[in-house]
């Protein structure tokens, strides 16, 4: 399914003529809404950088951290995560902690140069007239048909609907997050059983 095809099958949906023009708005806010709540782990990409003053820009597709880490005196190490309620006014000697701070990567303790790896999740593209597919589509088409639906059925007030599609998405995402974490998992464990030879 493209995002053409998407438009077409939430007006069939819909049962509706008269919203083609609100389709890619309930497209754009199902999406508002799926991003926020899916961090998929098989997206994750890394890249490397150093500190200025102990800040870093994030890049530009960033949707949110998986990890942080640094080497400081021959060791790597990963970073934690620290909000910037609970930073102390106190320096540390070392880069211990990370933070995300007016969009951009601070690290706690480091100065300029010191070098990082990001391991981040992208965030997932809206789709467009020039963007026809991203991960989420291919992969669980079922869940953007059910979001931008909810949308549209919010939009008309039909609250029966509402309720259905969304008892139905809530079970779509646990099955795309449990899909998620099973394609890095592998197949078979490592315990076999061997035949018995008298």
């Amino acid at each position: 399914m493209n995002y053409t095809e998407l438009k077409a099958q939430v007006a069939s949906y819909l049962h509706r003529t008269d919203l083609t023009a609100q389709i890619p708005t309930f497209i754009a806010l199902a999406e508002a809404y799926l991003f926020r709540e899916l961090h998929i782990k098989e997206m994750q990409v890394s890249i490397v950088g150093s500190t200025t003053g102990g800040y870093a820009d994030l890049p530009a597709d960033f949707g949110s951290v998986s990890r942080v880490s640094v080497t400081y005196g021959g060791v790597a190490r990963s970073l934690d995560y620290i909000s910037l309620a609970d930073v102390s006014t106190s320096t540390n000697a070392a880069p211990a902690f990370y933070s995300l701070e007016n969009n951009k990567l601070r690290i706690w303790g480091a100065g300029d140069g010191q070098a990082y790896t990001l391991y981040y999740i992208p965030a997932i593209q809206n789709l467009s007239d020039i963007v026809s597919t991203n991960w989420l589509l291919e992969n669980a088409p079922e869940l953007y048909l059910d979001a931008s639906c909810l949308q549209g059925a919010k939009f008309v007030r039909n609250d029966a609907e509402v309720a259905k599609l969304t008892g139905n998405i809530a079970l779509s995402i646990d099955s795309v997050k449990r899909f998620s974490e099973r394609r890095g998992q592998p197949a078979t464990g490592s315990m076999q059983i061997k035949v018995r030879r008298g």
